[in-house]
């Protein structure tokens, strides 16, 4: 049996403004996000969606050296922003989660 879509109430844009607002127009660094986050360079290129050569291109030295762009610089602001949060979340919203997956599973 399907539901009907629903509109999101006021107090669901309410939330959702409080979960992105750490992250506003927020870039984050190569540097200061590789001080918290021990990733390889594949991980990186999946996290900035981008590709490797891109990534190696971060590393290399002289003429070929490049810079994340912004987008590279807020995919990983958004990555810090989610990795953080779900080390900080309490037990309780991981287990509601893991039954609300497991539901939506087997309603597929």
């Amino acid at each position: 049996m399907s539901i009907a879509p629903r509109s999101p109430a006021q107090g669901h844009w309410e939330a959702l403004k409080t979960y992105f607002q750490p992250l506003g127009e927020q870039l984050m660094e190569l540097n200061e996000f590789l001080k918290h986050w021990n990733v390889s360079r594949e991980e990186l290129a999946f996290i900035c969606d981008c590709s490797l050569t891109t990534v190696n291109h971060w590393f290399s030295q002289g003429e070929h050296r490049r810079v994340p762009s912004d987008k590279h610089k807020q995919r990983m602001s958004i990555a810090h922003h989610i990795w953080t949060t779900v080390e900080t979340e309490p037990e309780y919203l991981q287990l509601l989660r893991e039954m609300y997956n497991k539901n939506r599973r087997r309603n597929s």
